[in-house]
Order: C-alpha cells, then structure tokens, then sequence
C-alpha cells in the first residue's frame, strides 16, 4: 500500500502545475471616482467559476484582509451581503460594506454598496464561456470620499482590486481541478 501512495505521490508531483491565470487590472480617474477594470481567462468553466463567484460566504476563505462575508438576505435573485475587511496600501483602514447584489446566472453579476464606509461603490463580474475555461471580467466604479489622496486613492482602490480578483481567479482555478472543471455539487439558487 505504502508504494502505491509513494507512486501516486511521484506522479501526482511529476505533473506540470497549471499556470497561473494571466490578470490585468486598469484604473482611471473620473472626478471623485476611480473606475476599475480587471479581467482574467481562466482554467475552470462558467458553472465552477460561477459557483465560487456566488458562494459569499466563503470568500473569507481566500480573499486576503477580509474578515466577514455573509449572506444576511435572499430575494429571488437579489442577495444582501455584509463584508468587513481592511483596504490596505501604504496604510490600513477598515472598510464595512453591504452590498445588494442581483445575479444573473451563470453569467454575470452586478452589485451596489447600500451601506457601509464607501460613499460610492458599483460592480459587475462578467463570465464568458472560452473553449479552454472562461474568462472573468470585472468593472467598478469607487467614490471612497477622500478627494484629497487624489492619485494615492486610485493606486491604493486598484492594489485592493488586483488582490482580490487575483484571490477570486486563484480560487476560481484551484476548484477547476487542474484544468479540469469539477462537476457542480449544488444550484445556489436551491438554497
């Protein structure tokens, strides 16, 4: 028994890791604003991506300086979800958000700041079927209320973006099982 672990092991180990997905994120200023966009082609399928995308709760789990994510409503396809976390550049400051969130599977999701410690916040994440995985794209539009960091701001809203949608991709890709799209467990809108 103990051979085969080792084999499976030296195989497993022999196989070439899948690449990491390639993501570019742009930021502009626009006025008070700071729109963002990011995009990714991924390893995994529209079904895994869109089952990691929706499974809020979990984002703890992988995305970096966030502490809570929960679901606190469901109203056919509108979702209320609470996050804390931390927006972190050359400082820290803690950021609270609820987010109403309308999803419409399996392709796109779009979401708005309802409450929270920015005074503008609106997104969308688009998936589009590829023949070898999908691709991922993200907009946002951030009105954070401090006009005086003015290009500090900016970096600091597109290094927060680029760490979290590089977190969501990486997960996206590891739940693709190398390549591979695993099969869908559960429809998020059963629950």
């Amino acid at each position: 028994m103990r051979s085969l672990v080792a084999a499976i092991l030296v195989i497993g180990s022999a196989l070439p890791p899948v690449a990491a997905a390639t993501v570019t994120v742009e930021s502009e200023r626009d006025g008070a604003a700071v729109n963002i966009r990011a995009s990714a082609v991924l390893h995994a399928d529209v079904p895994t991506a869109w089952r990691v995308l929706t499974d809020y709760d979990r984002y703890i789990d992988f995305i970096p300086d966030l502490r809570v994510s929960r679901v606190v409503a469901r109203r056919g396809s509108t979702v209320t979800v609470e996050q804390s976390g931390d927006a972190v550049w050359l400082f820290t400051w803690p950021l609270d958000i609820t987010f109403e969130i309308e999803e419409s599977p399996p392709s796109r999701l779009q979401s708005r700041a309802v409450a929270g410690s920015l005074r503008v916040l609106v997104s969308s994440y688009s998936l589009t079927p590829l023949n070898s995985g999908a691709r991922l794209e993200y907009s946002g539009h951030v009105e954070a209320g401090f006009p005086l960091f003015g290009q500090i701001e900016r970096r600091a809203a597109e290094r927060n973006v680029a760490r979290q949608f590089r977190a969501l991709v990486d997960e996206i890709d590891r739940q693709g099982t190398n390549g591979h799209p695993q099969p869908v467990e559960s429809d998020k809108s059963e629950r």
